[in-house]
């Protein structure tokens, strides 16, 4: 989280950029009760929190969960991995911004399974692309994308695992990842 982005996010702090997403959220949702699974360090959950929305959290880095903005690490559970959720309830909206698609294809598939199990709503990122030269761009990118697939093979996933919440796509052009052919986002030349 707090180190070089060749290791990892490459500081991941709290710059102000959540608070612009719960609203926006808040106005396309209206929740009560949001779950954010991969929560990171809960900034997300803190904005939601503020606007009087009730929030929980799980995450499986016991450093993420450790630097958590403290007015919400109460509410997230540590878990090893993103499925089973832990709850037995239904939130009004699930979120979960990447993990789907750092797990492998099968994990995803129960994972996106359980998000409709305890959702009324929810929303996703998933991993994708379209060409050769975007997948490598976001496979160069990506340090945990593990099941990044073409946007059609995702349709079909989320329709066997009859998925009915929003999506949306993280690709080469939402990133903006534009590169020299050959190059990798560390400087180096990409191997094959």
């Amino acid at each position: 989280y707090d180190g070089d982005r060749a290791d990892g996010y490459g500081g991941y702090v709290n710059d102000g950029r959540w608070g612009p997403v719960a609203d926006a959220m808040i106005a396309e949702y209206a929740p009560s009760s949001v779950l954010q699974i991969g929560c990171d360090k809960g900034f997300l959950l803190a904005e939601f929190k503020k606007r009087g929305v009730r929030v929980y959290g799980t995450e499986i880095s016991q450093y993420a969960y450790s630097e958590a903005d403290l007015s919400v690490r109460p509410m997230i559970r540590m878990a090893h991995r993103f499925w089973p959720i832990l709850y037995d309830r239904k939130f009004d909206l699930v979120i979960a911004l990447g993990p789907v698609y750092t797990l492998a294809l099968n994990d995803a598939i129960v994972l996106l399974e359980e998000i409709n199990r305890v959702s009324r709503h929810a929303f996703i990122t998933l991993g994708a692309y379209e060409t050769e030269a975007d997948y490598w761009l976001l496979r160069d990118w990506s340090l945990l994308g593990t099941t990044i697939l073409r946007k059609d093979e995702w349709r079909e996933v989320l329709k066997h695992c009859g998925y009915t919440g929003d999506y949306h796509f993280v690709d080469a052009a939402s990133l903006n990842l534009l590169r020299p052919l050959g190059e990798s986002w560390y400087g180096g030349v990409r191997r094959s």
